[in-house]
């Protein structure tokens, strides 16, 4: 039994844009929800909601109620496309940058269509969807009716959400755990030493200028992600949390007094210039790995060597100053700009802790350190699991055996639900599983593709092999961005279609390929007589994207099917990481690697090198497959 895919205009029964309006103080006013406030978690996020004025039938048409879909439909092109279900009580309303989905609860489980469309953004799915201009995208409503939701029995659907909603629930703890120890730092230090701002107005301590602390500028550098270059640490390295962040590090060429900027261990490394909400953020400098660490001009490196103090004090305590608003004061301010100069900065009194106060601050300021770490790593293995778990939720991997136990009950209920989709019977036609899939995903014309790609490849004198062919499969189908293959399988030699052979017999059969002898290793294949048809159906297939496909084959066509193998493993490892909002490093690759027993002994492979999967990271972003962001 497999699942019927339909538009979702066919599901839901009202797709409704929200309404522009300035905010506006007022009790009679109502909450308007807006793009911030659909999380990156695909949860509702009330920590800003703005107040608006309505009238009656603006309230009447554009209000939110239990079980509603809201859809981001306007943001940045990776923003565009969160979407949560809206699960609260009392009046909301919702913005014209958002469209609200209301399901026929016949067919479909509100919970069930939000996690999807979840899903779908996270992978992806609406980057190539959208309506583009400058620093916006968009997609209306015909666009989002269009979108293709996969819909087993409303039975199965409240299986796949009650596995995800519990899954998600670790989720939250752990959000709600980080967020309670985040807490922990600012109460200590207000019991050990007291208000921050309280200190600062009392008067009482040394200038920081009269204590050993060598203050310096950072540099400014127009050239960034260079080959070969070495980190260089900006605004968006110091988190609201008062600690490192290393999720996006540009690299510039290392060709700077490397003395003057390189960071040391236990730096405190302070935002002197940023917008005026964000400037005064400070963190602890601590080497992640042994490369060379460099620093922006928009951050100020303290570097402690005063016995009264410790780089840890002083970076907790410059931090809860920026959290209560202190930094402004001292600022200089321009258009959407603010500045604490270093001289400012060298002007603050620092307070004095007694030594026995100090000693025991810095051991728990070291101590809370490392557990956010190991937070940290707790947290990303969640995400990558939960990311997982949404993959198989929507392509009917998840729910296989507890569709077997069940198959009874729910074909009754997908032949009901044909009716009310007026859709043809179960019983006569097998819809299939998966989501974002089009006409035509069968063997035919995976044969055809198959046939193009050896067609355009093949040379007498360098004979294809069907490993070499596999791999380009994978990647003519990440560049034309067609999904023939609804799910391609980690296997010994990279991702890999499992019907291969299936479609490579048909493709033989009808004379499009010649699958040759073994000699060694290699199988070779080559275009058959009959191939000419198998390119016009291929054509058919990659419709715009023929063009930038043919430009790739032409390129790598002298490629060696290892070097493909490499290609094909790191992208496939990128989406993974892309799925659960993780970068794509060299370390983050082999992380993903490790964690597939069939991958793991590539590590010990030249081919799979630090150096080697950089290159290959480099060389997927050349081509497109991936951006500087993922």
């Amino acid at each position: 039994m497999k699942w019927s895919i339909h538009p979702l205009s066919k599901i839901a029964i009202d797709l409704q844009p929200g309404f522009a309006m300035l905010p506006k103080a007022g009790d009679s006013n109502f909450p308007q929800l807006r793009t911030n406030n659909v999380s990156s978690e695909g949860r509702i996020d009330l920590n800003l909601v703005k107040k608006v004025p309505a009238s009656k039938k603006e309230c009447e048409r554009y209000s939110l109620q239990h079980g509603d879909i809201l859809f981001n439909n306007t943001n940045s092109v990776d923003l565009v496309g969160k979407t949560a279900l809206f699960d609260l009580e009392g009046p909301y309303l919702f913005s014209n940058h958002m469209t609200r989905v209301r399901v026929n609860l016949e067919i479909a489980d509100p919970h069930f269509v939000a996690r999807q469309l979840f899903w779908i953004w996270r992978s992806g799915g609406f980057r190539t969807m959208v309506t583009r201009w400058v620093n916006q995208a968009a997609i209306n409503k015909t666009m989002l009716g269009g979108v293709k939701i996969c819909l087993p029995a409303l039975s199965e659907q409240r299986r796949i959400v009650e596995i995800l909603h519990q899954a998600d629930a670790l989720r939250r703890k752990r959000a709600e755990a980080d967020a309670k120890a985040g807490r922990i730092l600012p109460a200590l230090f207000y019991r050990v030493f007291g208000d921050p701002l309280a200190l600062i107005s009392s008067g009482e301590g040394v200038p920081l200028s009269e204590l050993e602390v060598d203050l310096q500028n950072g540099f400014a550098c127009g050239e960034k992600d260079v080959e070969d270059g070495v980190p260089h640490l900006r605004m968006n390295n110091i988190d609201d949390a008062g600690v490192l962040n290393l999720e996006l590090v540009r690299t510039v060429p290392f060709d700077r007094d490397t003395e003057r900027y390189r960071l040391m261990e236990k730096d405190v490394l302070f935002m002197g210039t940023n917008s005026e909400d964000k400037i005064g953020k400070t963190c602890l400098f601590l080497p992640p790995d042994e490369r060379t660490y460099l620093f922006s001009n928009h951050l100020i490196r303290l570097r402690v060597s005063d016995s009264r103090i410790t780089p840890e004090y002083l970076a907790g305590f410059l931090h809860l100053l920026w959290s209560k608003r202190f930094f402004p004061s001292i600022a200089k301010r321009w258009v959407n700009q603010s500045a604490v100069a270093q001289s400012s900065l060298a002007a603050l009194r620092i307070p004095l802790p007694g030594e026995r106060s100090l000693q025991m601050f810095t051991a728990a300021f070291q101590n809370l350190l490392s557990l956010r770490a190991q937070r940290v790593r707790s947290g990303e293995t969640l995400d990558q699991t939960f990311a997982v778990l949404l993959h198989r939720a929507f392509t009917g991997d998840l729910t296989v055996k507890w569709r077997e136990a069940h198959m009874k009950e729910l074909l009754a209920e997908m032949e009901a639900q044909a009716k009310a989709l007026d859709c043809p019977s179960t019983q006569s036609k097998s819809p299939e599983v998966g989501s974002k899939r089009h006409a035509g995903h069968d063997m035919h014309n995976k044969a055809a593709l198959a046939a193009y790609i050896t067609d355009r490849c093949h040379t007498p004198d360098r004979p294809m092999g069907r490993v070499k062919l596999a791999k380009l499969f994978y990647l003519v189908q990440q560049k034309a961005e067609i999904e023939l293959t609804e799910t391609f399988m980690k296997r010994a030699a990279g991702p890999l279609d499992d019907e291969i052979h299936k479609f490579l017999s048909l493709a033989q059969k009808s004379k499009w390929l010649v699958l040759l002898r073994g000699e060694g290793d290699l199988k070779p294949v080559k275009p058959g007589t009959n191939v000419s048809k198998a390119i016009e159906q291929a054509e058919k297939l990659l419709g715009p994207a023929k063009a930038k496909v043919d430009e790739m084959l032409d390129q790598m066509k002298g490629w060696g099917y290892r070097a493909l193998e490499r290609w094909a493993t790191v992208l496939d490892a990128s989406f993974e990481l892309k799925a659960a909002g993780h970068p794509a490093t060299v370390e983050t690759i082999k992380d993903v690697i490790q964690k597939h027993p069939e991958w793991v002994p590539k590590l010990n492979r030249d081919e799979f090198s630090d150096t080697h999967i950089e290159t290959a990271l480099k060389g997927l972003r050349g081509f497109g497959f991936i951006t500087n962001q993922d």
